[in-house]
C-alpha cells in the first residue's frame, strides 16, 4: 500500500507542460501562441484544407511535421477557434472577418 501511495505523489509531482512558454528546451514550433500567430496568417481571407495548412506551416517554418508538431497545431487551431477568430466546415478552416 505504501508503495502505491508513493506512486501516486510522484504522479502528482510530476509538472504539466506550459505550452503557452518558451524555454530554452523547447524549439519555437513548440508554441501554442506563436502557432497560431503564423497559421492564422496563413490562412488569410482563403479557405483552407486543414492538411493543406499544416504542409504550408511546415514549408514555411523549413520543418518536417511530426506526432508532436501536429499536436501543437491542433492546439493552435483550437485557441485560435475559442478567440472566435476562425471557423470550421468539414475539414475547410476559415479566418472569420469581424469588422465592426
Amino acid at each position: 500500500m505504501d508503495d502505491y501511495r508513493n506512486t501516486e505523489n510522484e504522479r502528482k509531482e510530476k509538472k504539466q507542460t506550459n505550452y503557452f512558454l518558451l524555454s530554452k528546451y523547447l524549439s519555437v514550433e513548440e508554441n501554442v501562441l506563436f502557432t497560431a500567430k503564423v497559421l492564422f496568417e496563413l490562412i488569410g481571407n482563403k479557405r483552407k484544407h486543414i492538411d493543406q495548412l499544416f504542409l504550408e506551416f511546415a514549408q514555411k517554418q523549413g520543418i518536417t511535421i511530426n506526432l508532436n508538431i501536429e499536436r501543437i497545431l491542433y492546439l493552435s487551431l483550437t485557441f485560435l477557434y475559442s478567440l472566435g477568430k476562425v471557423t470550421f466546415n468539414k475539414n475547410m478552416i476559415e479566418v472569420i472577418n469581424d469588422e465592426v
